[in-house]
């Protein structure tokens, strides 16, 4: 088999390496990952030898950029990098600003070694090698690569260390933020839009409370409640894959061929019950969303104002913990009230029913500072509350 790249050939301390473009089905079929494992040297000896470089494959990641591929914005910008030597019959030449690799594929087919890109390289299937254009015409999905040739393992391991060493995970409040720039709606979108306004209202139970894009807006300022947290809670109630919903509505504003048939998915009765906000979400009816979200948290405030009070650092209600717990509880509620007909799908509750429903349950404000601070406090939180509602 005769693979012909058009590349750069780019020179470095580290040695010489080449930068070019290859179609993801092709790079697929010749790459794995060189990964991690531990051997003992002998049954006598507890000795362990590191071998390989590479960490094993997480497949709820793998999974987040499969859907990821198959969305019509996907893009991977910054290359894949691989190592390839020249072993058995594996032949490599640097012609014309070609880089040619030559070798037997019935004798051997994963020639290169993933140093970097292992999770985005295993998110393609057959599904996704190819995708479609504007007109519905097919194309091949292509990735930009970094080959190390002829590379030993302690070069290998160490562009390994540096790339991962020198990356920084983005903070995922400001992945949301950048969201909001989008100009399509997503259930992601509008999540984040509710708590910008609720953070910056007067009167909101959440005005200056929210940590937005990971970093306090002052010093002076405590924001015991994460962006990240509200929108991930919030999206729960509206989507059970945001993702594709996003892709959709993009697909379709953007007239795209493959979607003007297509429909979306979760309308029937029992999901539109499991997610008691998507049908307004599709009726571009956000304010109701946020008005529910608005009365349902200052009912919070009234039954249990110095637990939500963020100045209270003994209480676990006012911080991030509790929200979720609240937010689970507040679909809880929602849901409760579609099944035994008390609202529509519009959500359009009688004054003051929030406020009515968790006064009922007799919870007392030191209740919530008697539990950690630790993420299974959450789950103990709506269990009990949750529970009271069901004797009730």
């Amino acid at each position: 088999m005769k693979i012909v790249i058009d590349a750069i050939k780019i020179s470095q301390p580290v040695g010489d390496f080449y930068y070019g473009k290859i179609n993801a089905e092709l790079l697929f079929k010749i790459s794995e990952a060189d990964v991690r494992r531990l051997e003992s040297e002998s049954e006598e000896r507890d000795v362990e030898n590191y071998l390989g470089i590479q960490r094993p494959l997480k497949n709820n990641r793998v999974n987040e950029i499969k859907n990821y591929i198959s969305t019509l914005d996907a893009t991977f910008p910054n290359s894949i990098i691989i190592a390839i030597n020249e072993e058995g019959s594996v032949n490599i030449s640097w012609e014309d600003n070609k880089l040619i690799i030559e070798f037997d594929s019935n004798e051997q087919s994963k020639i290169a070694n993933i140093l970097d890109g292992q999770h985005r390289l295993a998110g393609f299937d057959a599904d996704n090698f190819t995708f479609e254009d504007f007109k519905g015409e097919k194309k091949d999905f292509e990735l930009l690569v970094t080959i190390f040739v002829n590379a030993n393992m302690s070069v290998q391991a160490k562009v390994f260390s540096m790339v991962n060493q020198n990356q920084t995970k983005v903070n995922k409040s400001l992945v949301y933020d950048l969201e909001s720039l989008s100009k399509s709606r997503s259930p992601w979108k509008t999540s984040h839009l509710i708590a910008v306004y609720l953070n910056s209202k007067h009167g909101s139970p959440f005005y200056h409370r929210i940590k937005r894009l990971g970093v306090k807006s002052k010093k002076d300022e405590v924001e015991p409640l994460t962006q990240a947290a509200f929108v991930d809670n919030l999206v729960k109630l509206i989507s059970p894959i945001p993702q594709e919903d996003r892709n959709c509505i993009l697909g379709k504003d953007k007239a795209f061929f493959s979607f003007n048939n297509k429909k979306f998915k979760f309308f029937d009765d029992e999901s539109l019950i499991k997610y008691p906000f998507r049908k307004l979400f599709f009726g571009n009816e956000d304010k109701f969303i946020l008005k529910v979200i608005f009365d349902f948290f200052i009912a919070v405030e009234s039954v249990w104002p110095k637990s939500w009070d963020k100045l209270n650092v003994a209480s676990v209600l006012n911080k991030t913990v509790g929200l979720i717990a609240l937010f689970r509880l507040l679909g809880y509620i929602v849901k409760d009230a579609l099944n035994n007909d008390i609202v529509t799908l519009e959500l359009k509750f009688k004054p003051m029913y929030f406020e009515e429903i968790l006064s009922s349950l007799e919870i007392d404000e030191s209740y919530f500072e008697n539990l950690d601070a630790v993420s299974k406090s959450s789950s103990q939180i709506f269990k009990d509350l949750s529970n009271k509602l069901n004797k009730n």
